[in-house]
């Protein structure tokens, strides 16, 4: 969509007039004219090889402002949530974490899941890596997991787009 210019004028001879109420095929001057006594603009609304090419009188700024604004409301900014666990956790404790990271992903954030250990668990640390690859299984949406090195167990899923 683009505004017409005065330039356009010359390169066009009839055009469909489409608005509220009216859909007519008019000469390109006329279509000008309504326009300027609204003070709007005349929008070029399909691709210049249409024949006769369609128009529209209306406000061009106030319809690319509703646009961005449209666009600005649709994007979603992905945040990294993180997600804690205890090596002596329940399996219903479990399987209500793993259900809040499947909303996160579904969402499309990503999610960095770390399982904490205290005092005397410290001395079986492979527990926490079992604990988080149980975790891992246990996600039902489709995700890319990300394990992170070092002698904490923890790991970073995002969610895989469907193209």
């Amino acid at each position: 969509m683009r505004v017409l210019e005065r330039s356009d004028l010359r390169s066009l001879k009839d055009v469909r007039l489409v608005g509220e109420g009216f859909n007519d095929i008019v000469p390109i001057l006329e279509a000008w004219n309504r326009a300027e006594e609204a003070g709007l603009d005349l929008v070029l609304v399909s691709t210049e090889d249409a024949t006769p090419p369609v128009v529209r009188i209306q406000d061009f700024n106030k319809l690319q402002y509703e646009k961005k604004k449209k666009q600005r409301q649709t994007k979603h900014k992905t945040e990294l949530k993180e997600i804690q666990l205890k090596a002596n956790i329940s399996d219903h404790d479990l399987q209500t974490k793993v259900t809040k990271i499947d909303r996160f992903l579904e969402r499309g954030d990503k999610v960095k899941i770390t399982v904490r250990l205290k005092g005397r668990e410290r001395d079986n640390p492979q527990r926490a890596f079992d604990l988080m690859g149980k975790a891992i299984e246990s996600v039902t949406v489709t995700h890319k997991a990300n394990r992170l090195p070092g002698p904490i167990a923890a790991a970073i899923l995002e969610p895989v787009s469907a193209k």
